[in-house]
């Protein structure tokens, strides 16, 4: 028979004897309105149906995979199902994907950040200005006038 360990108050629970931060919010951060709670969730699930899409693209499922994947995106997209449901949804087939979502934002502002130094802007010079491929030359004089010149006579359709 196994003994129950008893629980002594003064163990701090966590990792290495670390005390946990406090998940409370401090008064500088104020926890989030309903409204932007509701957009992060738009772009949490935005983000695993694209996945989930991306992986049918890009990948060759087994029928049973494709069949998973489809039904997770039918599940993430149904306005019926449950928020709950929807998130342990996510949390199985991506894991941390919060974490998997801001690790791929830091990357592409990463490349973005990249690209806007190797950018240079170089002034265009009269001459570039002058060789571009645009010409402009001026109507002949004896082609039809405009619509206000063509108004004056009735018009009738050519059939017969």
């Amino acid at each position: 028979m196994k003994q129950k360990k008893k629980k002594t108050p003064n163990r701090v629970s966590g990792t290495n004897g670390k005390e946990k931060p406090s998940e409370n919010p401090t008064p500088d951060e104020a926890p989030p309105s309903a409204e932007a709670q509701a957009e992060q969730l738009a772009r949490e699930l935005a983000w695993c149906v694209e996945q989930l899409e991306l992986g049918l693209r890009t990948q060759r499922p087994t029928p049973k995979q494709k069949e998973q994947a489809v039904g997770a995106i039918r599940t993430l997209r149904s306005e019926k199902t449950p928020l709950p449901r929807k998130r342990q949804l996510m949390r199985s087939l991506f894991g941390d994907y919060r974490a998997q979502m801001d690790a791929e934002w830091r990357e592409a502002l990463r490349a973005l950040k990249a690209a806007t130094r190797s950018a240079q802007v170089q002034l265009v010079g009269e001459a570039a200005r002058k060789k571009s491929g645009r010409v402009c030359r001026p109507r002949p004089a004896g082609r039809a006038g405009t619509m206000s010149d063509l108004t004056n006579e009735e018009f009738r359709f050519n059939f017969f």
